[in-house]
């Protein structure tokens, strides 16, 4: 039995791309480098024991910090963080990342994957991706259902940390068809792709 399936929240507190290059698979990817404690307190159930994986030495400031926001079930840590997983190959999952450019040669494909944005309403309003949809990150575990099933998703928010943390709840939830695009909408518009605001709809 998995930790999830036993009731139990494991918290991967490493920077995105380490997240997605390989990880614990059923656990959530939430910075220690962003808004971490504001989004452990929205994603977490603060009722569930909680294990971190850390990169080693960065366990203590993880729990420290979500003690701070009563999140006070912290069962324990990885030891070694992904090195305690090194013979454990069976248990890594690891989520897709793609450029803009590739994602604009996606979607004018003929089986273009889902855009899904998980930024703010008002961070979409001012620039989004023509045809993505909006479902800011607070509201995405109960909008789930939503998802299409027949379809690649490409997920994004800003500047890629709220869409790891969003890739990592959809394979939790059992979307294995998830990739992340790499930078944003940031990346995207440094790229001279275009975008469309609330006006443009």
């Amino acid at each position: 039995m998995g930790l999830s399936e036993a009731g139990t929240q494991v918290v991967d507190v490493r920077e995105s791309p380490d997240f997605e290059g390989a990880h614990l698979v059923n656990s959530v990817n939430i910075g220690l480098s962003g808004s971490y404690a504001n989004w452990c307190g929205t994603i977490l159930n603060r009722n569930e024991p909680i294990v971190i994986l850390a990169e080693p030495g960065g366990e203590n400031e993880a729990a420290v910090r979500l003690g701070r926001i009563g999140c006070d079930h912290v069962a324990g840590y990885f030891d070694g963080g992904m090195q305690a997983l090194a013979s454990r190959s069976d248990l890594l999952g690891r989520i897709e990342r793609v450029t803009a450019a590739t994602l604009a040669e996606q979607l004018e494909s003929d089986e273009p994957p889902m855009v899904l944005d998980v930024c703010a309403e008002n961070e979409w309003a001012e620039a989004s991706i023509d045809g993505s949809m909006l479902i800011p990150l607070p509201h995405l575990a109960e909008r789930l259902d939503q998802m299409p099933d027949d379809r690649s998703i490409v997920v994004h928010c800003r500047t890629g940390y709220r869409s790891s943390i969003a890739a990592s709840m959809l394979n939790i939830h059992g979307r294995e068809r998830v990739t992340d695009l790499v930078g944003g909408i940031a990346a995207w518009e440094a790229s001279k792709l275009e975008t469309v605001g609330a006006t443009e709809r």
